[in-house]
């Protein structure tokens, strides 16, 4: 039962944390697009690709998380997600680049307490991702049982 109520817990709280990401991205998508172009990761295009895409991408991965439609694929997804801008930003960090983390909007330097903030939401994700495909395996055993 704990596990289950940590599991809502978790899928509430990164789905409105994505949502609102995305939604503040979306409402300043050329200050986004800078945050992209600070990592110095990406071509031009390839910068410009991302910022118009990803929050829409977070608003729709938070919206799936909230209702919990297909949760062990959103969650699974959300991983990859994170583990993506993990190693971004540990990216830019290890080369001393002052990028602007982006993830809530400008003005957010990467820094330690950017780096242990997302690294607890991966690992919340991950355990989301983990507790969902148990959880889905157990019920389709209890449906349709080995002879």
């Amino acid at each position: 039962m704990a596990l289950r109520i940590l599991q809502w817990i978790a899928r509430l709280a990164l789905g409105v944390l994505f949502a609102y990401a995305g939604y503040v991205k979306v409402r300043e998508p050329f200050l986004f697009e800078m945050s992209v172009d600070s990592y110095q990761l990406f071509s031009p295009p390839v910068v410009i690709l991302i910022a118009r895409t990803l929050p829409w991408l977070e608003i729709v991965l938070g919206l799936l998380l909230i209702v919990g439609w297909q949760l062990r694929y959103a969650a699974s997804f959300t991983v990859l997600l994170l583990g993506g801008f993990l190693v971004a930003m540990f990216s830019a960090y290890a080369r001393g680049v002052e990028a602007n983390c982006g993830c809530f909007g400008p003005g957010e330097p990467i820094s330690p307490a950017t780096l242990a903030r997302d690294s607890g939401l991966f690992l919340c994700a991950v355990f989301l991702a983990v507790y969902s495909w148990k959880n889905h395996r157990a019920r389709r055993a209890a449906v349709h049982p080995v002879a």
